[in-house]
């Protein structure tokens, strides 16, 4: 033997030691734990520099599922997550709780500063007060069967029954001043010590009985499960047991004062100690079991070794409180294994008489029999492991493919060349007893005759050259899980493949006629040649599946499931209801998240993760270690939480939780607090809330514990919360916030009516105002304008036309003077008459600039008279019409009126060739309305649409008439609206045509 294989015995010799030794310290320490020691328990704690509160003296645990702490300066709420200080009951003052009781939804808190304060919802602390209320420090409360409440205070004991407080002294038996514990035993005889002495008052009796048993300043009294009674001493290092009925009493001294006592769940005895941490006695038979006390102290992981309070609740936790902080203790449902510490994320296999053989990545292999542990003569790392159907347990890695003798490993075969390096990554032997190997990035080999073949690959995809999960079924298919969703299965000469959506198939399991496939994204299965898709939560809980086990019988029955995050059990029924029912919401049960495997999936992990031992018990592997749980002692599954509305605040102002609440229009931002006590997983609590009038679902909200809406509108609204606890189970009702939102005055729909036709008010104001000031700007142009024309008339009259008339005058005085036979005169006498028609004609003019009628009669006189003229000139009959009541019309308006009037009955009587015409005056309240028509021949549309017809200016001086007063003339000739005929209408708007009378607006 040469020197270099020296050293690699000497090597593989440290690695066997490595694993012997720890093993061997482990059983003998092993031997010296009691059942139920702290250190086999689940243990947590809360300091104040993690938010949790300090100097705990007080505990209760509340119907409503809140843990109740009393502390030196608050009373606390704890719902497993947070604490929330109560308001005292005065603001600024301090309020140390020294005990506490909760029975039924009531919930009793003794003060330090003395008295005792009921805790009413949505009130703040107030102490009762009364003859008889306990006035000094209350150390300790009870109630017994008639549910009279019971106080030791400082200065005495005192009963509150009906209301009532009630002081028990010397005459009723109990001699000493004060009272330092009071307590109800499970035959409702009440216990309270003094600072001396021990009484006890049956049920229904009226004085106290000395227990002949003296103290030394009494502290805490607890009962244990075979009914003594174990007493501490606030003052000495001593212990009583009283035994009550036989009246035996013992006492023993301990090495603290003892400051709490309680029993667990499992009945044993836990002592909390002034200075040194926790005692522990598994079975609390006689004082003499102290001597084998296990002890927890602050080097072991406790918040503090003063301890104060001790608690044990109804779920089966135990409460630590200290100067320092909270601690937990509860049963672990997973036990660990006696692997040794290294020993983490191990190939497991189990044997079928009951062993359980680890692959671990360091040392050697592992092989576990009634809690010993045997290291085993492969070497490490081992990366995959199984047993196949003759019960061999197999395990392979670099060091070649190894298989069970007994309780020993042999080596059976190296790998392949082709992968000799290579990481095993699944194994399976099919029914002619071949080998079927899986080598990271090299492929999928068989060996068989001592010899290997390599197997054709699947796919052409380099991510699915090999196998990453294999299984042997009992129908002799061997399945076989790749990257990407591949699933193949081979049988003989036949091969079947598909393609799934859950990811990588890392696990696979047969169970009732179907294969069950696990991977990156939940779970399927495979039966009669159909793949189909298992319905599971979608929140990332059974994602990244790295081992399926199968359960037949009992409560444990079904599918066990080793996820990423964690344990779950996927009960027979719950799996039938899924299969047979189309969207079924599958239920599930989690143990302990301790989860441990890689997050990142393409991580490679010695397979399988979990296994079934052949005693029944499930094994599991993580980064923490190999623990197990006997699926046939499960606990009883956890009731829905029940969820609570904690706070609500607007606007960063926290307002009160009493429903319906009304809030302003202001409000902007509403944070919705809520939570729903677990003081067992808190951390794997999810919620679902909806705001009615608002949200159009629910929404996930995981595990946040706040909703907020900012700008909600006026409104009704309902918030509604519902909790799910680790294995999806919902509350039992909903918890219902009820608020409105008001209407801001302004916002208000009649507001809205009343500022709409106010604003609608304003403007048709407005434009009245505009038209108003539009008209009487017409009306003063067309004043202006009928002034200038009666100017101009005068100007005229008196000097044109005078002068003219003068020369008239004198040139007919002239012509006078000579003959008649003078052909001169005959000449001036028609010049003379020429100027006489030339002053007719001035006259006339003048009379025209001067203005047409004066109201509304001469109006009516003058178009009737020109009407009758023209008609009379034309052979035309001639019809003239008033409708309504005429009313004064301004001065202007009339003269424009009278000379578009003229010129269409002048226009029609000349040129329409009509057998009637006609003339109608309309006085409407809105308008003035004239109206001239004829039966003729019509207008020609071409005239219409341009300025009229050539060489002739009559209809363009209407509409130029029309446009100056503010009128709309319309003029409808034949293929227009009419077939025959003409017809022209004048409107105008009453506020131009009418004059106003006096007190009109």
């Amino acid at each position: 033997m040469n020197i270099l294989q020296h050293c690699e015995a000497f090597r593989r010799l440290l690695a066997v030691l490595s694993i012997v030794l720890p093993l061997l310290a482990m059983g003998g320490a092993h031997a010296a734990v009691q059942d139920g020691a702290p250190e086999r328990l689940d243990h947590r704690r809360w300091l104040s520099a993690d938010g949790g509160p300090s100097q705990v003296g007080a505990i209760a645990h509340g119907a409503d599922g809140y843990l109740w702490l009393g502390t030196n300066d608050s009373l606390v709420r704890f719902d497993g997550l947070r604490f929330r200080p109560q308001a005292p009951e005065a603001r600024g003052a301090p309020v140390i709780v020294s005990s506490l009781l909760a029975r039924g939804e009531a919930l009793w808190v003794g003060l330090r500063s003395g008295g005792v304060a009921p805790l009413r919802p949505g009130r703040a602390l107030a102490r009762e007060c009364g003859p008889g209320a306990p006035g000094g420090v209350v150390f300790g409360l009870a109630q017994d069967r008639r549910g009279a409440l019971w106080a030791a205070a400082g200065d005495g004991l005192a009963r509150r029954l009906d209301g009532a407080w009630r002081r028990f002294g010397p005459a009723q038996g109990f001699d000493d001043g004060g009272a330092h514990a009071v307590f109800v035993d499970r035959d409702g005889v009440l216990w309270a010590a003094s600072e001396r002495r021990l009484y006890y008052l049956r049920d229904g009796a009226d004085r106290f009985v000395d227990a002949g048993l003296a103290l030394e300043g009494a502290g805490q009294i607890a009962q244990a499960p075979d009914g003594a009674l174990w007493l501490s001493e606030r003052h000495g290092s001593r212990l009583h047991r009283v035994m009550p009925g036989s009246g035996t009493q013992a006492t023993t001294r301990i090495d603290a004062p003892a400051t709490a006592l309680a029993f667990d769940a499992a009945g044993g005895l836990w002592i909390g100690l002034m200075g040194r941490g926790l005692l522990h006695v598994a079975r609390p038979d006689g004082l003499a079991a102290l001597a084998g006390a296990t002890r927890f102290t602050a080097q072991q992981g406790l918040s503090s070794d003063f301890v104060s309070k001790l608690h044990a609740d109804g779920a089966g936790n135990l409460w630590v409180g200290t100067n320092a902080g909270l601690d937990r203790f509860r049963p672990r449902i997973l036990a660990p294994a006696a692997f040794p510490a290294g020993a983490q994320n191990l190939a497991l296999a189990a044997g079928d008489d009951g062993s359980l053989w680890g692959g671990p990545r360091v040392g050697t292999a592992l092989r576990l029999q009634d809690g010993r542990v045997q290291a085993l003569a492969m070497p490490a790392p081992v990366d995959s492991a199984m047993r196949d159907a003759d019960g061999a347990v197999w395990m392979a890695g670099p060091a070649g493919i190894w298989r069970s003798r007994g309780a020993r490993l042999e080596r059976v075969a190296g790998l392949p060349a082709a992968g000799a390096r290579a990481r095993v990554r699944a194994m399976a032997r099919d029914a002619q007893g071949r080998l079927w190997v899986s080598l990271d990035k090299a492929g999928l080999f068989r060996h068989a005759a001592g010899r290997w073949e390599r197997m054709p690959a699947s796919s052409t995809r380099d991510s699915q050259r090999m196998p990453v999960s294999a299984l042997a079924a009992p129908d002799g298919w061997l399945w076989f899980g790749y990257r990407d969703g591949l699933l193949e299965a081979r049988r003989g000469g036949e091969t079947l493949r598909w393609t799934t959506d859950i990811g990588h198939v890392t696990a696979l399991a047969h169970h009732a006629g179907r294969t069950w496939i696990g991977g990156q994204h939940g779970l399927a299965w495979v039966e009669a040649g159909r793949l189909r898709r298992l319905p599971l939560p979608d929140d990332g809980m059974f994602d990244n599946v790295y081992a399926i086990v199968p359960v037949d019988g009992g409560a444990g029955a079904g599918l066990w499931l080793h996820a990423r995050a964690g344990i779950f059990q996927l009960e027979a029924a719950e799996l039938g209801r899924a299969l047979d029912t189309p969207g079924y919401r599958l239920r599930y049960r989690s143990f302990d998240a301790l989860g441990g495997l890689a997050n990142d999936p393409h991580q490679v992990l010695p397979l399988p993760t979990a296994v079934r031992g052949g005693d029944g018990r499930l094994w599991f592997s993580t980064s923490g270690g190999v623990a197990s749980l006997d699926p046939a002692r499960l606990p009883p599954a956890e009731p829905g939480p029940v969820a609570a509305i904690e706070a609500v605040s607007v606007d960063g102002a926290e307002v009160s939780l009493a429903s319906p609440l009304s809030l302003g229009p202001e409000a902007q931002r509403i944070a919705i607090d809520y939570t729903a006590p677990s003081l067992d997983a808190p951390e794997r609590l999810s919620f679902r809330y909806r705001l009615d009038g608002f949200d159009t679902r629910w929404l996930d909200a995981g595990r946040a514990r706040q909703a907020i809406y900012t700008g909600l509108a006026p409104g009704d609204y309902r918030f509604r919360l519902v909790a799910l606890n680790k294995d999806g189970v919902p509350s039992p009702h909903e918890a219902v916030f009820v608020f409105r939102v008001t209407q801001a005055f302004y916002r208000h729909p009649l507001f809205l009516l009343g500022a709409g036709l106010s604003l609608l008010a304003a403007m048709w104001l407005a434009y009245r105002a505009a038209a108003r000031r539009a008209a009487e700007r017409v009306r003063d142009r067309l004043h202006e304008r009928h002034r200038e024309r009666e100017r101009i008339a005068r100007e005229l009259h008196d000097t044109l036309l005078q002068g003219v008339h003068g020369l008239v005058l004198r040139f007919q005085a002239a012509a006078d003077m000579l003959p008649p036979e003078m052909p001169a005169r005959a000449h001036m006498e028609q010049a003379l008459a020429r100027a006489d028609a030339v002053l007719v004609e001035g006259r006339d003019r003048v009379r025209e600039l001067r203005g047409g009628p004066a109201d509304t009669r001469e109006l009516h006189e003058a178009l009737a008279s020109a009407g009758d003229e023209l008609a009379a000139q034309g052979g035309t009959r001639f019809v003239f019409v008033t409708a309504g009541t005429p009313r004064a019309m301004q001065p202007a308006i009339l003269d424009e009126v009278h000379r578009i009037g003229h010129e269409a009955l002048r226009n029609a009587c000349a040129h329409a060739r009509a057998g009637q015409v006609s003339v109608e005056l309309a006085y409407r309240r809105a308008a003035f309305i004239l109206t001239v028509t004829d039966d003729g021949i019509g207008i020609d549309p071409s005239w219409l649409a341009g300025p009229g017809r050539p060489g002739h200016w009559g209809l363009r001086g209407m509409r130029e008439r029309a446009e100056r007063i503010g009128a709309r003339l319309d003029i409808q000739g034949a293929g227009q609206k009419n077939t025959r005929g003409t017809r022209v209408v004048l409107t105008l708007p009453a506020r131009i045509a009418y004059r106003r009378r006096r007190g009109a607006p």
